[in-house]
Order: structure tokens, then C-alpha cells, then sequence
């Protein structure tokens, strides 16, 4: 999930325009993703979007059995000042999946992006900086606690090389942050699920390596984590082989798997103006049913935590603001219309 910061205060306001997807062949069942799948399937969201849009919350309410927050939840929103709290996005988030009997994934506790400009500027000691961190993950999770049935402890700690990402995060609190954040995350709320959440597992196999041996160090430590999410962003192009193998490997842990952020790229050279045929419709198709099926069938059921698309629609995609490019990466098209792609989720969950 690298994503351009100022993404999140463009998205109400920009939308790149979107060719209607050519309409996929009837089905025999009027079957929604929520009532066909065998596990949660979710969607991120934003509470702007939420309330101002009643297509957008129609088709939340109709397709999806959980939520996840897109943006609201990570510190520069929800913490915005040192003693200073701002729930009101997060609320309507959390709010919105309890009244409608969703199952609610926080999303991130602790991230090197999104950082308020108090944290950027925090002066102190080790032990200061040790405070800042427990004081925040702890105030979040008690906030929520629960209404949230997992969280997101930390996100992206690794480079693809599978070393540890360098961050105010490692400066400060060392080496063994992570392991910290989730101690104190288990103290705040002893019965939420904890995640590690990480992009690239299926393109990095170092990456993919270092994941694995941090959540095997915390087992053997007495670390409290309950699951790894693999957030999934690719593309129609990618190796349906690599996406089995990062999935298949993470299973194998033993551990709760969340396909934490599936969106599926098809405007791989960034073209300007760019118009999908019907074929890059069908690939993106064939790409959703090939990554569900390959969940459903690697991921033992009592380790499925579900599959999340980063968001609804195409146009509430975070993909063409970062990328300032034309995409349509997600299963329904800026009018909340069913593309192919959707056809390709429900065959995929479809046992």
C-alpha cells in the first residue's frame, strides 16, 4: 500500500474518467459476494464516501459481510494532535459496520507513513518515544474495544529485500518495535485478533521470507500476533504461480490469512487516455477468480480470515491518484455497476 499521502484529501474531490465496463453475461444465480462466499468478504472504506453517497453504501450494505477502515484509523486522522483524539471518522466507520452486522478490521495502528507533523517533530528520549507509542496503540484499541473484531498492529515494516524498513519507527524505538506494538495491543484489548499487514509477498520472495521468520520469532517468544495480511495489490500480468506460492507459504504458518487490500491493475504502462478492451476486461476477470480460488482451496477454513478489495468502486480507487493515471482495478465501475471483474470474484468463492 504505498500511496501518495495527499491521495486521501483528493479522494472526494478527483475521479478519473471511466469507460462503462462492457457488461459480463447474466448468471444463472442473483447470488451477492457476502452470501456465496465461506468467509468474510470485505471492502475499505471511507466515511465521506459513507455519507454522501447512497449508491456507495447500498452496495456495501448488499455485497459485503465486513469492513475495513481504508484511511480514518491511521494516526495522522485519528490522532491528529499529542492530546488530541479525533474519532469522528473512525466512529462513522465503526459505526456503520455494527449497525449493520459487519465485521469490523481496524487499519493501522502503526505505519511509517500517514505520521502526524507532532510525531515527525516529538523530542525525547528512547523512553519518550517508547510512551508516545504504547500511549497511542492503547488509547485506539480501548476506544474500539469491542466493536473491532481485528486490527492491523503494524504495517509495511520491510523493504523488498527483506530487511527492516528504515523509519522514525526503527530510530527511535530500535529494531524490535514491532514486537513491542503488539504486546501493547494484546494489554489494551486481550480479545481482539492482531495482524501483521505487508505488501509484495507475492512479487519479493525475500520479503516473503522475512514476514515468515518474524511471525515464527513471535510464536517462539510468547509475542501475541494472530494473523499476516497479505494486502494483494497487483495486476492482471502478475504470475498466478508467485500469488499461490505467497499464499500457500503463509498458511502454512498456521496463522489467521487476510487478503487485506486486493485491487487488480490493468493499465500496466500508465497510458494516457487509456480505454480497456473487452480482453483486458476478461483478463482482470480470470486474474479476481484465479487469486479468490487460490484462497478458498491453499487456506485451510479455520485460518480464513477473508478477502478485502481496497475500496468499492473504480472510482473511489486510491490507485489513479497515485499513479496519476487511468485505472480500473476493482470489481465495480464509478456508477457501482457489476463489471467482469465482479463475475470473476463470485466464481472464485464459488466452492
Amino acid at each position: 500500500m504505498i500511496r501518495n499521502l495527499l491521495f486521501c484529501t483528493l479522494l472526494s474531490l478527483t475521479y478519473c474518467h471511466q469507460p462503462a465496463a462492457q457488461p459480463s453475461q447474466p448468471t444463472a444465480s442473483e447470488h451477492t459476494l457476502r452470501s456465496t462466499a465461506a468467509f468474510p468478504v470485505g471492502a475499505a472504506i471511507s466515511p465521506s464516501l459513507l455519507t454522501s453517497k447512497p449508491a456507495y453504501r447500498q452496495t456495501l450494505e448488499r455485497e459485503f459481510s465486513g469492513i475495513t477502515s481504508e484511511n480514518y484509523l491511521k494516526m495522522r486522522f485519528v490522532h491528529p494532535e499529542k492530546d488530541r483524539y479525533d474519532w469522528t471518522g473512525g466512529n462513522t466507520i465503526v459505526d456503520f459496520a455494527n449497525q449493520t452486522n459487519k465485521r469490523m478490521h481496524g487499519h493501522a495502528l502503526v505505519w511509517h507513513q500517514s505520521v502526524p507533523d507532532w510525531v515527525t517533530q516529538f523530542k525525547g528520549d528512547s523512553l519518550a518515544w517508547e510512551g508516545l507509542i504504547r500511549d497511542h496503540i492503547q488509547t485506539v484499541v480501548k476506544q474500539y474495544k469491542g466493536k473491532i473484531a481485528a486490527w492491523d498492529v503494524v504495517n509495511e515494516a520491510f523493504l523488498d529485500d527483506g530487511t527492516l524498513r528504515p523509519s522514525l519507527w526503527t530510530e527511535h524505538l530500535g529494531p524490535d518495535f514491532v514486537a513491542r506494538c503488539f504486546q501493547y495491543a494484546r494489554q489494551a484489548d486481550p480479545s481482539v485478533k492482531l495482524f501483521y499487514n505487508e505488501y509484495g509477498q507475492e512479487y519479493s520472495a525475500k520479503k516473503l521470507a522475512a514476514v515468515l521468520a518474524m511471525a515464527a520469532d513471535f510464536r517462539k517468544r510468547g509475542i501475541p500476533i494472530d494473523g499476516i495480511g497479505l494486502q494483494m495489490h497487483t495486476h492482471i500480468d502478475h504470475p498466478d504461480a508467485q500469488i499461490e506460492n505467497a499464499i500457500r507459504q503463509t498458511a502454512a504458518t498456521g496463522l489467521l490469512v487476510h487478503i487485506s487490500e486486493l485491487d487488480v491493475r490493468i493499465n500496466q504502462a500508465k497510458a494516457a487516455n487509456f480505454v480497456p478492451t473487452d480482453a483486458l476486461w476478461q483478463r482482470q476477470k480470470a486474474k479476481f477468480t484465479a487469486i479468490v480460488t487460490a484462497y478458498r482451496t491453499l487456506v485451510p477454513a479455520a485460518q480464513q480470515h477473508g478477502i478485502t478489495t481496497w475500496n468499492v468502486s473504480d472510482g473511489d480507487s486510491w490507485i489513479p491518484s497515485f499513479c496519476q493515471c487511468q485505472d480500473f482495478p476493482l470489481p465495480f465501475d464509478k456508477d457501482f455497476k457489476k463489471k467482469p471483474a465482479y463475475e470473476g470474484l463470485l466464481s472464485g468463492l464459488k466452492p
